[in-house]
């Protein structure tokens, strides 16, 4: 599977994520923000019928059951594990490891959310072909919220795909999304 094909099947899962659980992403929902968790099993939901039965989707697999390895360490010791992993279970190597997905909900006020490098160290260590940091620059710009997600790419043998991350939507193609949003839940 090409890096093009992956990126419109994750593009298409977080559109339909986006859209159909909107909720998620408001501050008027609860006193505290999404998790990168809670967003990725909703971004799993919408993915997993993009790919074929030969392939599994996980939000964690611990391969070796032992402890976390220092390539799964964060800034400052802070270990997480991949938000959201496409593989083949109980297999080992690129052709059985898919894609790595690590996602920020909010990066510039997160200091334990991963970043570009970290998605490399264990894209590496574990030998997963492509590899994406989704930023979702989650903002509280009134009752309804905004998201204006980036992200950055790379393929484990040549590394970032661009040298920085880039929007995953055009401007006009996120306020066409944010305006069906708003129609469907404000009304």
């Amino acid at each position: 599977m090409l890096l093009h094909d992956v990126q419109a099947r994750v593009r298409i899962a977080l559109t339909s994520t986006l859209t159909n659980e909107w909720g998620l992403f408001t501050p008027k929902t609860g006193t505290s923000a999404p998790s990168e968790r809670s967003i990725a099993f909703h971004l799993g939901w919408y993915l997993r019928p993009m790919f074929d039965e030969s392939w599994d989707m996980d939000c964690d697999y611990e391969r070796s059951g032992a402890a976390r390895e220092a390539s799964l360490s964060y800034g400052d010791g802070v270990h997480r594990a991949p938000d959201l992993i496409v593989h083949r279970r109980g297999r080992l190597g690129p052709e059985d490891n898919l894609l790595l997905v690590m996602l920020s909900a909010d990066f510039a006020s997160d200091e334990d959310s991963p970043d570009f490098e970290s998605v490399r160290r264990v894209q590496q260590r574990y030998g997963y072909r492509y590899g994406v940091w989704v930023d979702l620059q989650l903002r509280e710009d009134g009752p309804e919220g905004r998201v204006r997600p980036r992200w950055q790419w790379s393929t484990l043998e040549e590394g970032a795909a661009r040298p920085e991350p880039e929007p995953v939507y055009t401007a006009a193609e996120l306020q066409s999304i944010t305006s069906a949003i708003h129609l469907l839940y404000l009304g």
